[in-house]
């Protein structure tokens, strides 16, 4: 299966998303790897290196290829002239995520961006993934309705506002306290099953 993360601008929480994913599916004994398109900063492929995740290789085969991109939806490849590097993995994916914390900010880019899949690829599986969501608070709370115009489903599993995410980046699955991880496994079983 191979699962795009994308968002319209930066800060929705692709790349930890991303990490996370790698690390749940290795715990379940499947091989995964990570493809990172975002070239510039290459968040995705310094954390693999950190914890001795898996990375693409070509040729190689995975049950999960995750593909990590740019904060863009038109961002070119290198600055090449190539098509957008969005489009490319939108096109090659199975399922795209679309992650969005409870702000407005980020709420109001994921209607373009699920727009942009079903245009780019409309045989893909589209989850918008509710990110950082802290339980009892305004923003968090009010999401879901915000979303309710949405043209593709929220995943009905989110992923709470947790240091031990953002720690995972370098620590891997070790960084994860056991809360975590019963959240992560249940956000990995929801994904996995989008087929």
């Amino acid at each position: 299966m191979k699962i795009a993360l994308i968002a319209k601008k930066g800060g929705a929480g692709k790349t930890t998303i991303c990490i996370l994913l790698h690390e749940a599916f290795r715990q379940t004994g499947q091989t995964v790897a990570v493809r990172d398109y975002d070239r510039i900063q290459g968040s995705a492929l310094k954390s693999l290196s950190r914890f001795g995740g898996t990375a693409e290789q070509p040729g190689q085969a995975y049950d999960f290829l995750l593909i990590d991109t740019p904060p863009s939806l038109t961002m070119l490849s290198g600055g090449k002239l190539s098509a957008p590097v969005a489009a490319a993995a939108v096109a090659e994916a199975n399922v795209v995520l679309i992650p969005t914390s409870p702000s407005p900010f980020d709420i109001w880019e994921t209607e373009d961006t699920v727009q942009f899949v079903k245009r780019t690829n409309p045989n893909a599986v589209v989850r918008v993934v509710l990110n950082k969501t802290r339980a009892g608070t305004l923003l968090s709370g009010s999401v879901a309705e915000k979303l309710e115009g949405s043209s593709a489903p929220v995943l009905p599993v989110s992923l709470s506002e947790r240091q031990c995410y953002q720690h995972a980046g370098v620590g891997g699955w070790a960084a994860l306290d056991p809360r975590a991880r019963q959240e992560l496994l249940r956000f990995t079983v929801a994904v996995s099953s989008l087929k």
